[in-house]
């Protein structure tokens, strides 16, 4: 099943906030949130942890990467539930002692909340993305006892970012993989989320498929439960795989000229894609550096063949 709704998914399991920028809740003994989305939708996800957990609070924040659009509410949460403990990457918690990237999250949230009032979504969180600490530093491998029944493990899945990690709920055979695999758009089609290292994607795509997940949460729009699960992971790989083709040829085509290949890639992906859609300016961003790892890369392998 593809499921692009909020809601529940399994008995502990909820999609928080809108589909396209979702912040998970895994309930429990131990209630847990993964990721923190929109700074914009801060209060609508708070009000719909609390209707779920009632007088319970949230014990735990996981953060797959340090993306604007899965840490934008972090503080909040933090100022929400001040015992919240908040996990990631060491790699995540040195991007966000960096002043630039600080300041790139904020203008990124801010065109993002221009977007969503476009969509008529209300209320907003009107205030700054606000940067935070990390209580708990992840490492690959490590787990996490949730419950006496349920453990957490930490994976490293690199190729969106460096500082990626995907979580595994064995026991339930969630994995919160986000964008270490593809992204699902509203109008069915998939987006390859490979930023830094195309290889790196694949290769974290093949540990992905050995987990043999019945739940897959995504970065954006769906969950896939069942055989959809599997069918979305093997989707993830051919997604890459065209898309490194299609982009090779521009680039080839223009002789290695970025600026044209990242226009050319926008009119065939971005362009004629219905709202909600991925806001403008992070759009190219990532799909500049896309373009800009598939030349590194073509280079690379010239070089190595010379």
């Amino acid at each position: 099943m593809i499921i692009t709704e909020s809601g529940k998914i399994s008995d502990e399991l909820y999609v928080i906030g809108p589909a396209a920028i979702p912040v998970y809740l895994l309930d429990g003994p131990v209630p847990v949130l993964f990721d923190g989305g929109f700074t914009a939708l801060a209060q609508l996800y708070e009000t719909a942890i609390r209707e779920i957990l009632g007088s319970r609070k949230p014990e735990y924040l996981f953060l797959t990467h340090s993306h604007f659009d899965h840490i934008g509410a972090v503080s909040h949460f933090k100022q929400a539930w001040p015992d919240l403990k908040i996990g990631g990457s060491l790699r995540c918690r040195e991007i966000l002692s960096k002043p630039n990237a600080i300041q790139l999250i904020k203008d990124l949230n801010l065109e993002g909340t221009k977007n969503l009032k476009k969509m008529g979504i209300s209320p907003l969180h009107e205030h700054p993305f606000e940067s935070f600490d990390l209580d708990i530093l992840i490492q690959p491998g490590e787990k996490t006892a949730l419950s006496p029944q349920l453990t957490l493990t930490g994976l490293h899945t690199p190729g969106h970012t460096r500082d990626f990690i995907s979580y595994w709920i064995p026991e339930k055979k969630i994995l919160i993989a986000s964008e270490a695999v593809a992204c699902y758009q509203n109008d069915g089609s998939v987006q390859t989320e490979f930023l830094i290292d195309f290889d790196a994607y694949l290769d974290s795509l093949k540990i992905i498929k050995t987990l043999e997940p019945k739940i897959l949460c995504a970065g954006h729009h769906a969950v896939f439960t069942g055989e959809d699960a599997l069918r979305h992971i093997s989707a993830s790989v051919n997604a890459a795989n065209e898309y490194l083709a299609m982009t090779e040829g521009f680039l080839n085509k223009g002789k290695g000229d970025i600026d044209r290949t990242v226009s050319s890639v926008k009119a065939l992906e971005w362009d004629g894609r219905p709202w909600p859609k991925q806001p403008e300016s992070a759009y190219i961003l990532n799909t500049r550096q896309r373009v800009k790892t598939i030349w590194a890369r073509m280079n690379q392998h010239s070089g190595e063949t010379s």
